[in-house]
Formats: structure tokens, sequence, C-alpha cells
């Protein structure tokens, strides 16, 4: 099947650059132009990949058609396209509800929303989808691993999770340079924290014993480990993360709204 891309940032750029790296079977893709740096290097990178500047001209010719634009472009050029019933429509666009997608795409009715995150690019993490579709969910667990929600709030929720990454690269930085400002040299420092997150995901990947038990765990009476984490708990660091996420999921939901 031909599939297409309208918009080709950083998500939709690690999208196919997955999906040349798994084994699902595309006959081409098309994508825009918008972002030419990233449309002329996909296209020289992989033969199957074609530039069409014409946003139509990628819905007439694909099966599946993603839409990873941003929000408020999305709401610009979709009412401006016209789309077939018996397509199925991936959106990225954070902010656009079912509501708005069903009216905007109709008449296609087959319309998932998507929330893949860059490390995709490495058929690596979470792709948040709604509603369920079995096609559209095979097709993401070949590219990391696809958590579909039950309802859009459930979705709202979830997608509110995909805001940590930033975060989660700020704390690591922030012991690596603890390391380097303790004159450790800073490919040794990178490499031990790299090393260590890395261990911890893969034991929360493939234990069974709930996170809040590896918590107790991971620490012992009296410990270094037990010290930070009370340290931490003090300052507050943990109440003002949950504080921060209601906010951005109070985001998500009026964008949404």
């Amino acid at each position: 099947m031909n599939i297409g891309f309208i918009g080709t940032g950083t998500i939709a750029t690690s999208v196919i650059e997955g999906l040349f790296r798994s084994k699902i079977k595309v006959k081409q893709i098309l994508i825009s132009e918008r972002s030419k740096k990233n449309s002329a290097a996909l296209s020289r990178k992989f033969k199957r990949v074609k530039v069409v500047n014409n946003n139509q001209e990628i819905i007439d010719k694909s099966s599946w058609i993603f839409i990873a634009v941003v929000p408020k472009v999305a709401k610009s050029i979709l009412q401006n396209l016209h789309f077939k019933k018996n397509q199925t429509i991936i959106s990225f666009v954070s902010t656009a509800n079912m509501t708005f997608l069903k009216k905007t795409l109709y008449p296609a009715t087959n319309i998932i929303k998507a929330a893949p995150l860059p490390t995709i690019k490495h058929k690596l993490g979470p792709i948040v989808l709604f509603p369920n579709n079995k096609k559209v969910t095979n097709f993401f667990n070949q590219l990391g691993k696809a958590v579909v929600a039950n309802t859009e709030k459930e979705n709202n929720q979830l997608w509110t999770i995909t805001s940590t990454m930033a975060i989660y690269f700020e704390f690591c930085n922030t012991l690596e340079m603890w390391l380097v400002n303790k004159k450790v040299k800073a490919d040794k420092a990178r490499a031990m924290i790299a090393s260590l997150m890395f261990g911890l995901s893969h034991t929360m990947l493939t234990s069974k014993t709930k996170t809040k038990d590896l918590i107790k765990e991971y620490q012992t009476k009296k410990g270094i480990n037990e010290e930070l984490l009370l340290r931490l708990k003090k300052a507050g660091v943990f109440t003002k993360m949950n504080g921060a996420l209601t906010k951005i999921l109070d985001r998500i939901t009026k964008a949404n709204d």
C-alpha cells in the first residue's frame, strides 16, 4: 500500500525512519514539502520516499494518511482538503479532538489519534492511540509499544506524560554536570548516567513488580538512596511535579474542547 505524510517535522521523520528499520511493507511513502530540509533528506536516503508539493495529491494516492503538522497549520489546511470514505487517517495533532477530526475529515470515518515520540526512529518508546484499531495498533507495535486509550479523556491523560521528555534529559544533564563539576570526564559521566537510566528502565519494562514496590526495593534503611529520596520529598519536588502535570493536562483538555 501507499502511505502519505502531510508534514515532515521531527515526529513524521522519526516515524518514517522507524518504518525502514521495521518489517512493515509499504509500496511508496508520499511526503509533503513542508520542512524542505527533512523531506529532501528522506527522499535522498530512501528510494520509496517521494516528495509531493500538493497535499491533495498525497491524499488521492494514499490508503493511509498521517497528519503531522502543528495544530494551527492543521486547522488552516485540513478544511480545504478532500478525503475518501475508505481511507485510514492517523492524526498526530495533539489539540485536535475526535469531534473536530470527524467533522473536518468527512467522509473519512476511520480516524485514529496517535502520539508517537522521536524515539520511534529506533523502534522504541510508547505510541498513545485512540480509539482502538487493530491494524493501526499492529502497525505501531512494530515501531515501539502501542498504548491504546479507552476514552478520549484517558488519551489526554496519557498524552500529558509525553511532556516529560525534556525534563528527563534535564534531570540526566543535572547528574552529568554534577559529576563534571567534580572533575569527572564528560564522556565517563555521560556513560555512567545513560547506563544507569537504561538499566532502571529495563527493570520497569521486564519486572512484574509494581513501581511503588520497586521504590522500596531500590533503597536500604538509612542508605544513600533513601536519603536522597527523603531530601527531594521534603523539598516538595514530586508534589510540584504532580501539580505541573495537572496544568499540562488542563492545557491539552481545553485545547481539545
